[in-house]
């Protein structure tokens, strides 16, 4: 019996990182809707990172379960979905009319399709090494990083035309099969080595003193890894034949 309260007890962790992950995705709703912009594109990001926590926490305590994984996207859908969709309206697509709800709505699409399509594969077995698609807090972590890159509200209908012509390109990440590396795989369970030690020591400098530039380069290598992944083993797959080398027949 006491046991069994103990684990019922760590199973409750993760729900609260997904709770907190919600929490924050509510307050940066709230946030654009007060016109404060950049400092709701930092709570998506602080969302998304209880999001990775929680994931974590799961499996640290071997507490994995269903009601987590649908808490787990609910929280996701509102803090990535609907924060996300809601600031980039507010913040630079307003000025282009009724066309930018429907691109907005096309962001909160592409993230729940996702979501839903995440949930209906997550009880077959894989080696977790890949995701299927851009994931959608790495689709908001990206938007959100361009958001505190310029967190002026854009006033021209071409620079909605922009973020809209962004916002189609960040959905079909998410709705395609572009094959996206789960970098926490990669490095939890693995030996530091200096290459490893290296990443990081950049990664930290480039937070704590260039963190716009960091934040919008690094998601944005992580959106375009996906369509190189998927070129790669294109080419692997078919690789260029070389040509047969001429026959000379002398005469």
């Amino acid at each position: 019996m006491k046991a069994k309260k103990r684990n019922y007890g760590l199973a409750v962790i993760p729900s609260l990182f997904s709770l907190t992950n919600l929490f924050f995705g509510f307050m940066s709703v709230l946030l654009t809707f007060h016109g404060r912009y950049r400092m709701a594109a930092l709570l998506i990001i602080v969302a998304a990172l209880m999001d990775g926590l929680d994931g974590l926490v799961a499996r640290a305590t071997h507490t994995p379960s269903d009601f987590g994984i649908e808490l787990d996207s609910l929280a996701d859908a509102i803090s990535f979905g609907l924060a996300t969709s809601l600031l980039l309206y507010y913040w630079g697509m307003e000025v282009a009319g009724p066309p930018a709800v429907f691109f907005s709505f096309v962001f909160l699409t592409a993230g729940v399709l996702r979501l839903a399509r995440y949930n209906v594969r997550s009880h077959v077995p894989s080696d977790r090494k890949h995701y299927q698609g851009l994931t959608v807090p790495s689709a908001a972590i990206f938007m959100a990083s361009v958001v505190n890159f310029h967190p002026v509200p854009l006033a021209t209908r071409a620079s909605g035309f922009l973020v809209a012509v962004l916002i189609l390109l960040i959905s079909l990440c998410m709705v395609s099969t572009f094959p996206y590396r789960n970098f926490v795989k990669v490095f939890i369970g693995q030996r530091v080595n200096i290459r490893t030690a290296l990443f990081v020591a950049v990664s930290l400098f480039g937070v704590l003193f260039y963190t716009r530039y960091f934040l919008l380069v690094y998601t944005g290598l992580n959106v375009l890894s996906g369509p190189f992944m998927a070129l790669v083993r294109t080419f692997r797959k078919h690789p260029r034949k070389k040509p047969e080398p001429k026959v000379i027949i002398p005469s």
